[in-house]
């Protein structure tokens, strides 16, 4: 690995998690600045230095990690013992590891997620955060992602290709896509894969097309998601209401105005029922989901250059 938008490379490590799992973490730029891990999304997509772009000034002590069973975490695309609550431990494994008392975190989609979950589990641990593209793992966001009556809407060409004209419930749509996904055939689970993949590229970034970094983890990225969303994201969102009160960290989430992976007024229906004062979300005029989009990008880096100041001044 080399350097990554001006931020050395420092090392990396595979630390061993238990029930055979290893986690790849990756690090870069100033060991002695402000410590930030970065949280990828999926689940399953793995981390890649080409996000490191989100880092515009120096002086960041920057952990990249790659989830469980995701990027080059061992082994790959492994289901079991791959829940929610294991990924929450993983978190708080790594900091130990790496003898962090309190870090940033910066993350989207699932990994802003999973972030604001363990800043609120742990919020002692969490100094401040950016989020973008968060996802809200409720029914309706759910519903929103997979469903019938909401990006479908927008993209029906499209949900009818992803769905091949299926007309079940929501559940029955994931079994359907679970056994898709261990057929015997090659070309059933490929074609199934290629479906999800595209579907969820497509609200992300539209006219876009899958390309060899999604060809190449898309295997892994398709059963990652769907291992998550067919089980109900392990009760991510009960969790999120049950313990939010707890953030004391400066938390700012952005969305894009054309995010519609994870569109803002299902973000801001939770912020206004659930959301703690700490907590503010931005709109990104024209933004997509992925920081693919410029525009995304430019919001997200600059956010992170103002949290970095935010902690040097305490």
């Amino acid at each position: 690995m080399n350097k990554g938008d001006g931020h050395p490379f420092t090392r990396q490590d595979w630390l061993d998690v238990g029930a055979g799992h290893q986690l790849f973490l990756a690090q870069y730029g100033d060991p002695q600045g402000v410590p930030v891990l970065y949280l990828h999304g999926g689940p399953g997509a793995g981390c890649s230095a080409e996000e490191l772009k989100l880092f515009i000034d120096d002086g960041f002590h920057i952990y990249m990690l790659d989830q469980r069973a995701a990027g080059r975490s061992k082994p790959c695309g492994v289901l079991e013992h791959n829940n929610l609550l294991e990924l929450l431990k993983d978190i708080e494994r790594v900091r130990n590891w790496a003898k962090v008392d309190a870090w940033c975190l910066l993350g989207g989609s699932f990994g802003a997620t999973l972030g604001y979950l363990y800043s609120c589990i742990y919020p002692k641990r969490v100094l401040s955060q950016v989020y973008w593209g968060m996802f809200i793992p409720s029914p309706e966001g759910a519903d929103w992602l997979y469903g019938p009556g909401g990006a479908a809407q927008i993209f029906s060409t499209q949900y009818r290709e992803f769905t091949r004209g299926f007309n079940g419930t929501l559940d029955a749509l994931f079994e359907q896509f679970h056994q898709d996904f261990h057929a015997p055939c090659s070309d059933v689970r490929d074609h199934s894969i290629r479906r999800w993949l595209a579907w969820e590229l497509e609200l992300a970034a539209p006219g876009c097309t899958i390309h060899d970094r999604y060809a190449e983890q898309s295997s892994v990225l398709a059963r990652l998601e769907l291992h998550y969303a067919k089980n109900d994201y392990f009760g991510a969102y009960a969790l999120m209401k049950k313990v939010g009160a707890a953030l004391t960290a400066p938390t700012v989430i952005l969305q894009g105005e054309l995010d519609w992976v994870c569109p803002q007024p299902i973000v801001d229906k939770f912020l206004a029922c659930d959301g703690p004062e700490l907590l503010s979300s931005r709109l990104v005029k024209s933004g997509y989901h992925t920081l693919s989009d410029e525009r995304m990008c430019s919001a997200v880096a600059a956010a992170v250059s103002q949290m970095g100041r935010y902690v040097k001044s305490l």
